[in-house]
């Protein structure tokens, strides 16, 4: 089953596939790794002795190669035991130097397993390399590992289906280098790993890949295995795929020499990721995130192009995996950076939210576009994601984006009203908006004067603006009178604020000063500035004294008009 989803139907497959997945703790996850091999302890391995390693140099297939131990590291100062091994040269590979990607590659002596090579040293003797002993690693499923590890920083990170230019938009996350393969379906449930076969712990996967390859260093008769013999990204309990990669080659570089691989099917779940390596149960897959783009240059012949891609499921994580990618994504899809216009519309689906909830705004930049139009977005996924009231899953995003170079911005030039209106009367208005560059158009609204008693105002003052402009407030929240206190009022509050492609009319007028000091029977003032947002609004449409208009453009400017009020009508 490929894992990829396609248009609107992403979510009903996206829950499909959750019945291959695990959510809680697996069975026997606490329990002590056995490797299915014989072992060799650390305080067994002896300077001098000879051995072997396994390791994939290209393709799928790992290859023997010779290795000497020239010490053994003991402990202290918070540093862990580590042995020190040299590569040496061989007809399979004659420069005898280890290469990024060889991180978990199972050294033994004999046939007895004594841990996985973990670390390398760069400008330096590339033949020599720390292995990380088999005890230490086998710790990772106890929550162990050391808080202090010698055995290498977190894995260095490929990325696949953007270009290099648009996945730098990742390197906020860690250190991150384009791939030499082409992102696309991975096949689930590929057979179990096999010790020295090539594995990508993947942080997204689909149209765009972001994994970090090393190597399997053990499995267990259980359907668990180790490999990389250093951390991941060092986060503890988590719940990554892990996929069997195809070596496409060693590249030499200058540094020192580096895998260069491609994830090809998932195997199962990194459930740890710890400083001695990562462990993890094959057959079984984690929860995920599902996202997707559809893309429309409306500069050109207007096709729209659909990128599905998932990224790993982390509360705190997932939001700025999801930013990055969807930023890469609109750069390459795009093909330029710079100035421009863009509708965006995000849509919400996952658990509790029937029917879905979407939200659309547009954006102008005369820098950067893409920049630009990814704020709100980011913003949102992660309120989606990190909000404290429930967890929302399953859960996908979907993002549709029209890009033009063109300016697409309205600009308020006039209101024309009459000058005079009576309370309860009706006030006919005209907006007059430019198109940038172009002619003039007129917009008419109606607004409703209210019907005051004995504290009508002699005047009220009228506002046409541009939703991102003097937008209204959470004036409640930002003043403490309330606070958003449920997912459903998260909801209302999201949706209720103002968006830049909004023409809003607004009719503001102050009460009397007597009747502005009433209380309601709680002790509090019964007015707009303790109302949400979101009731401000509805109440004030209902009324009829506020109109908002939607567009396809960035609406600017702000007017204002007095209004002089007569005799009630």
């Amino acid at each position: 089953m490929p894992i990829r989803c396609n248009g609107v139907v992403f979510v009903k497959r996206f829950l499909v596939l959750l019945l291959l997945i695990i959510i809680a703790v697996l069975p026997g996850e606490a329990a002590q790794f056995v490797p299915n091999c014989p072992v060799m302890p650390v305080s067994g391995v002896k300077e001098g002795m000879r051995g072997s390693m396994l390791t994939v140099l290209k393709g799928t297939k790992p290859v023997s190669l010779p290795i000497e131990v020239a010490g053994v590291i003991p402990e202290g100062n918070g540093a862990r035991r580590r042995i020190l091994i040299r590569l040496s040269p061989s007809k399979e590979h004659p420069t005898g130097r280890v290469a990024q990607g060889m991180s978990g590659s199972p050294v033994f002596v004999g046939d007895r397993l004594i841990g996985a090579l973990a670390a390398g040293w760069v400008f330096s003797d590339n033949s020599m390399a720390l292995v990380t002993p088999i005890a230490d690693m086998a710790g990772v499923f106890l929550g162990g590992g050391g808080a202090v590890t010698t055995a290498g920083a977190s894995a260095p990170l490929t990325v696949e289906g953007l270009s290099a230019s648009a996945a730098s938009r990742l390197s906020g996350i860690a250190d991150v280098s384009p791939g030499a393969g082409g992102a696309g379906d991975l096949p689930l449930n590929g057979p179990p790993f096999s010790p020295g076969e090539a594995v990508s712990a993947l942080l997204v996967w689909g149209d765009v890949n972001m994994f970090a390859t090393g190597t399997v260093t053990a499995v267990s008769k259980d359907g668990r295995f180790l490999a990389f013999g250093h951390p991941f990204m060092e986060m503890g309990d988590v719940g990554f795929p892990v996929a069997r990669a195809y070596v496409h080659g060693i590249v030499d570089g200058s540094m020192s020499p580096f895998k260069l691989a491609s994830p090809v099917a998932m195997v199962g779940t990194a459930t740890q990721d710890r400083p001695d390596g990562i462990g993890g149960r094959m057959g079984y897959f984690a929860p995920s995130v599902t996202s997707t783009l559809v893309f429309r240059d409306a500069d050109g012949r207007g096709e729209r192009r659909v990128k599905n891609f998932r990224v790993a499921r982390d509360a705190f994580l997932s939001a700025k995996l999801i930013e990055g990618v969807y930023g890469g994504l609109i750069d390459d899809q795009w093909g330029r950076k710079g100035e421009g216009s863009a509708v965006v519309t995000l849509r919400v689906d996952g658990a509790g939210l029937p029917g879905g909830w979407t939200r659309t705004n547009a954006f102008f930049s005369g820098t950067s576009i893409g920049d630009e139009l990814l704020r709100e977005t980011a913003e949102i996924i992660d309120t989606f994601l990190t909000q404290p009231f429930k967890e929302v899953f399953p859960i996908g995003f979907r993002l549709d984006v029209s890009v033009t170079r063109e300016p697409r911005l309205l600009t308020i030039e006039n209101v024309i009203v009459s000058e005079d209106a009576a309370p309860g009367g009706r006030l006919p208005l005209e907006v007059v908006l430019r198109p940038w560059r172009k002619e003039p158009i007129k917009k008419r609204f109606e607004v409703v004067i209210p019907r005051a008693e004995d504290d009508a105002p002699e005047s009220c003052e009228l506002v046409v603006r541009g939703g991102g402009v003097n937008s209204m407030s959470q004036t409640a929240i930002d003043e403490g009178w309330k606070a958003v206190d449920g997912f459903d009022r998260l909801l209302a509050e999201m949706g209720a604020a103002d968006a830049n492609n909004e023409l809003v009319v607004e009719l503001n007028y102050k009460k009397d000063s007597k009747k502005d000091d009433k209380k309601s029977k709680d002790g509090r003032r019964d007015d707009e500035e303790r109302e949400f947002l979101s009731e401000t609004k509805s109440r004030r449409i209902k009324e009829g004294t506020l109109r908002i208009s939607k567009t396809e453009y960035v609406v600017e400017g702000f007017m204002k008009r007095v209004i002089n009020l007569g005799s009630p009508k």
